[in-house]
This record gives structure tokens, sequence and C-alpha cells, in this order.
């Protein structure tokens, strides 16, 4: 789905562009407020007010932030207007034969238990799985801490609660069923050997431990079960009225331009008068010289005071590829020395006659700043920013620059800011290289390096990245021959490759990435772009070293690569009775060599399947599909060792670890996708740009 398309056709008149946003979210925000408010009637009424409220609120949305990220956050602002019932009415909670099963029943008897402030963590880990922890907590207003104990709380209450009990006892010396829950959320780290030593020869801990496994699948089909029927995307569009365009009274940059040209008439008429007034003169100068705006009218024009505090933007330096916003932040009051989280912000451009275009910006990082930290140490009051149009070719010349803050310095508070900005895209002030460069990775990835832009404040590399014709082919003359049903999404997926790509100057220094919000975009569409600053770190990009001051000749280097496939590999394994036999089954980069099976009367049996990896410069993650001898899916873990490139030479590596039902004579395995991850040495792939 095209979010920004829809967004663009709702605001220009087209409330039907709204029904994919709706039909996109509509059951993850009814499961949501019906964990919330634990009434059915209500949680569907709530539903409608969420999806009218986001409408309404879509012309406050910049690019900025994921659209995933900012349509939650309004969806919780609304869900929390709404007064919860203190008991939720007998038989209020319908959603007939969905809760059938007696287990599913009391799993949602559990969930709904849970006080409000434990629970909405859990309800947000669960049904926004677009988040990732910190955005989530950002969402919540909790710290990373507190969403983390949140979730533990939630979590180990649900699983005490309905966790069903082994059928064999545990024994003195067994694993507290709190331990076995905390090794499965992965909060043993430290204990981690102890624990698999004991579970080794433990057969009753092994079991509770598969049952909370289960368990967590459970969970996670409970929270997601509640569905709205098809006339509910109807039902919104009915309370949804057109976007009108917008007027406005913003004075044009003619006018602007008029009264810059009145204030140097007045200045040089009264300069025998006023020499102290020189200064100003240049102020103009600068502007008409460069065409960025640089606090033309006087010092403190562009400030926004809230919370004591005051922030300013001092100067807006325009460069073809990117602006770089300087700002300061100023209190009589606050101590404001904080050198904690990032300040929070949004941008966004808009024309005389009202017309928005997104924004997005990264923040500079600093000489000495280690890049391993999500923190930037800026104790300065003088701060700035990366800015630049997701669509330049749509940007027009003249604009204004709506800033929005929200958090400085660790303060909350509401400062918006608007800014005249000139803005030429002047081909001469950058230095195109044309480049179409192949590299071949593997005989099955084509790199191509299309050009590099380098401007004042930094340089921009497109690339390209595919899979070679041939490699394509193999895969889908597999998929022909192959019985395997694969939907069209998903068979396309091969199709999906990706390559990391850094710039290197003469001096075998890395260019610090402008980290935009696009940069982390999985989902763009080749070509890709990669900006970079003028900074520079060490190979490892841990720390930054300095400036460049003088821009010469570059580099790009690739250092990662990856793409997924599906997967080809089926066997079927006999395992009515212990075994151990070698094997020699090539994975195009491991190799199976080993099958042990273990059966013990009244236990489950265990299979396990160790292999090696024969090329040290890939990495290949398997998923994996169990089923029994009638074709019926099995329900289990994999519990597979971790392979990674730091791993010693040639490790043994366990492919498949699983446990089985002991009345399960033969297992079928089938590998139904594969991910292929590629790191490079330094130099292994290095592109000279010239």
């Amino acid at each position: 789905m095209d979010v920004r398309g829809n967004i663009i056709a709702v605001l220009g008149g087209n409330p039907l562009a709204f029904e994919p946003i709706i039909e996109k979210y509509k059951n993850k925000v009814y499961c949501l407020a019906l964990w919330w408010f634990g009434d059915s009637l209500q949680a569907e009424r709530v539903t409608q007010e969420c999806f009218v409220h986001v409408y309404r609120k879509l012309n406050t949305y910049q690019d900025t932030e994921f659209f995933s990220v900012w349509f939650c956050r309004e969806i919780l602002k609304e869900l929390e207007g709404v007064p919860v019932k203190s008991e939720a009415e007998e038989g209020a909670f319908k959603e007939e034969g969905l809760f059938n099963h007696p287990h599913h029943e009391k799993v949602k008897e559990s969930i709904l238990s849970l006080p409000l402030k434990t629970r909405l963590p859990l309800l947000v880990n669960y049904l926004s799985t677009q988040l990732d922890d910190r955005q989530a907590a950002d969402i919540l207003d909790m710290s990373m801490e507190d969403y983390h104990n949140s979730l533990f709380s939630a979590r180990m209450s649900l699983r005490m609660n309905v966790l069903e009990t082994s059928e064999h006892e545990q024994k003195a010396g067994c694993l507290k069923k709190e331990e076995l829950i905390q090794y499965h959320n992965g909060d043993l780290y430290q204990q981690r050997a102890r624990v698999e030593d004991h579970l080794e020869f433990c057969p009753a801990c092994r079991e509770i431990l598969e049952v909370i496994e289960r368990e967590e699948l459970v969970l996670g089909r409970v929270l997601q079960m509640p569905k709205l029927d098809a006339g509910f995307n109807e039902e919104v569009l009915k309370q949804l009225s057109p976007y009108e365009q917008p007027t406005t009274s913003i004075r044009s940059w003619k006018y602007q331009l008029g009264v810059v040209g009145g204030m140097v008439a007045l200045l040089l008429i009264g300069f025998v008068i006023i020499p102290t007034i020189a200064p100003w003169t240049k102020m103009v100068s600068n502007y008409l010289n460069h065409g960025s705006f640089y606090n033309v009218w006087a010092d403190g024009t562009y400030t926004a005071t809230s919370n004591d505090i005051s922030v300013e933007i001092t100067s807006v330096d325009v460069d073809p590829l990117q602006m770089l916003v300087h700002y300061k932040v100023s209190s009589d009051n606050k101590d404001i020395d904080y050198l904690g989280e990032n300040d929070l912000f949004s941008v966004h451009a808009m024309d005389e006659e009202g017309n928005t275009y997104p924004m997005e910006t990264a923040k500079p990082v600093l000489i000495g700043e280690m890049l391993s930290s999500s923190k930037i140490p800026e104790s300065s009051d003088d701060r700035s920013l990366y800015v630049k149009a997701l669509n330049e070719e749509s940007l027009p010349g003249e604009f204004n620059l709506h800033f929005h803050f929200q958090r400085v310095k660790g303060w909350g508070g509401d400062w918006k800011i608007v800014v005249p900005i000139h803005y030429e895209k002047v081909v001469e002030d950058v230095e195109v290289l044309e480049l179409n460069q192949v590299e071949v990775i593997d005989d099955k990835i084509e790199v191509e390096i299309i050009s590099l832009e380098k401007g004042k404040y930094g340089s921009r590399l497109t690339y390209d990245v595919r899979l070679k014709e041939e490699e394509i082919q193999r895969i889908e003359t597999n998929l022909k021959k192959t019985d395997q049903k694969y939907d069209s999404h998903f068979s396309m997926s091969h199709h999906n490759v990706f390559a990391g790509v850094v710039l290197v100057n003469n001096e075998e220094e890395y260019m610090v990435p402008i980290e935009y919000p696009s940069m982390y975009n999985y989902m763009q569409k080749a070509p890709f772009q990669i900006d970079f600053s003028k900074l520079y770190t060490d190979k490892n990009y841990m720390e930054v070293k300095g400036n460049e001051t003088e821009s010469g000749k570059y580099s790009a280097e690739i250092r990662t690569a990856n793409y997924q496939e599906p997967g080809f590999y089926s066997m079927t394994v006999p395992i009515e009775k212990s075994t151990d036999e070698s094997l020699n089954i090539d994975l195009d980069g491991y190799t199976l060599n080993k099958l042990s099976v273990t059966r013990k009367e009244g236990l489950t049996t265990k299979v396990l399947l160790t292999g090696n990896r024969t090329q040290n410069h890939k990495v290949r993650n398997f998923s994996w599909v169990f089923s029994d001898e009638n074709g019926q899916r099995l329900d289990i873990h994999n519990r597979s060792g971790y392979d990674w490139f730091d791993q010693e030479e040639n490790p043994e590596i366990e492919m498949i670890n699983v446990n089985v039902k002991s009345d399960v004579t033969h297992l079928m395995i089938q590998a139904v996708e594969i991910f292929n991850d590629y790191i490079f040495r330094e130099k292994e792939y290095r592109i000279p740009l010239e």
C-alpha cells in the first residue's frame, strides 16, 4: 500500500483514498480497543471514532517519522480520552466462536484481569509489531526501563496464571517455573549455560519449556483473534468529509524581497547618520548573495518560547542536496545543560498557496561522538539539524519551513517557528559524477554504483542492487518444479535484494552517513540513495574522528549484502527409533552431515541435525516447517544454534533441534524461506569513484 499516495489523495479531496488505511489497520485498532475496554460494542464504536480522528489529523502528519508510528500515537491519544468502565458488564466481551476453546477463554480472562497500566504495554507489543521497543516506549510516554518492566510483569503474570503443568512431575533440583519463563524471555543471559545444562538432562523441565513456547503462540493468536466485519469500512467512510484546499495569508517572497530592498535603501540613506548600523547591510548582502535566509530582520525574529525555554532558528544554510539548520536553546529559569536524548521535532515546507511538502530531518553527529550510542552528547546551547525534501523535484524555489519542537534539552514543550526560505537548485553548486560501475557478488548479486553528487555540506551516493538474471531464472525454475504453494507476493520476494555501501576518502577515512529516516526504509525501491556528511570516522564506524575540510576523490565500498529466497530443500526423517547417522546434504554454503534421533519411553523424541558452513563470507538462515507422516503441520519450535560471521573457523552448527511427540514416526522437514547474508572485509569490494 502506498500510504503517502493515499494521504496526498485524501488531502486533495478524495476521502475514498482513506479506505486502504482503514483496511490495513482496522483489526489491530479494534483488538487494542477491545482488550483495553473489555466491551465489544464500545470497542467497535471507539474504533470508528479513532479512524475519524486520524482522518481529520492527516493534514498534520509529516514524513519525518514513519506513518505507522504517527498512527499509533494518534490512536492512543484518542483511546486515552475515552473513560474506562470500572467493571465490564456481564457478557460485554462478545466474540462468538472465537473463545470456545476452554484454554483460550482462560487466556482471555487472564488478559482482562491485568491492570490497564500493565496491560497496555503488552497490547502495544503484540498488536503494533511494526514498532520497536524505543518507539513503543515513546508513544506510551514511558522510559525504556519502565516499558520493559511492565512487559515482563504482564508476561510473567499471564504465564503463571494460564500455564498448563506438564504431565511429568518436577523433581527436587528442577528449575522453577519462573526461571523457565525468564529463560524463554531471554532474561537469564548470565545463567543461560546453567539452565541449558539442566534442560539437557531434565525431560520434565524441557516439557514445561515447550508448553511455555506454545503458550507464547496461543497468546499472540488470542490477542489478534477479534475481527471486524466487511461493513466497518463503509460505516467510517460515511462520517468523512472531503478536505478542502486551504487558503493562506502568507506573504509572498516578492513582498519579502521588497522589504529587504527597502531596508537596504533606508540603511544606505542613514549610513552617514548611524554608522553603527553597517552589520545590518552585511546581513542583507549575505542573504542576496547566497540565497539562504539569515536573520534578515533582527536577532530573535525566529524564536518561540514554551515552558520558560526559548528556541531560536539562527540560520539556514542552503545546499542543492540538503539544508543545514542552526538553532539555539536558552532559558533564564531552567537548567538546560542536559546531555540526554535527542531533541524531538518535526519539519515541513509550505508554499504561499498553502501546499505542503513533506521533509525529513537528521541530527548531525559531533566529533568524538560514539556512533554506537543512541544519545548525542551536546552540551552547547547551539544545535543543528539536516533537512531535505522527500520529493526534491516538487519543492518550489520559495516556501516557508515550519518547525515544531516538542522536546529540547530533555524538556517538553510546544515551540512552533516559521522561517521563509529562498531555495534555488543551482546545478553548478553540485559536482555530479556519472559512474554506472557494476560489481558482482557470489555470482548472484549485482551492485551498480550509479552516481555521486558532491555538495557544500556533504555527498549523495546513488546505487542499484539486483539479482543476476541467471539467479532469478534459477529461483523461478525451481518454483515451477516444486509442488510447494507460494502466493504471488512471496514468490516475488527474492527480488528484494539489498547492499550496504559506504563512502571512503583518499585518506582511508570512512564518511559518516546523514541518518535520514528514509535511510532505514527497507521497503524503498531501487535505485537507493545515501547522503554522507563531511565528517569521517574509523573503519568500524565507532567514533567520529574529524571534519573533512577539502573535498577530494572518493571510493564506494560494499560491506554487506542480503536477499531472501523461497526454500526448496525438504527431507523426511524416520524417527521410530534412536539413531546416529552421517549425512552429506549440500545447502549451498552449508552441509548437513549428521542426524541424531533420541527416543525415550514416555518422553518426546529429540531430533538433531548438525552441519558446517562452507563459505566464510555468507550466512544462510533457514526457516523450517515440520509435518508428521500424514502431512499434518506440527506446532513445534526449532531451537537451532545461532550462526554468524565471527564464529570460530568452520564450527559445527545445530541446523535443526526439535522435540517431537512420541507418536510421530516420520518427521517431514521443509525449508519455506531462506535469508542470505554477506559481510565483506575492508577493501574487498572497493570501487574508485572517478
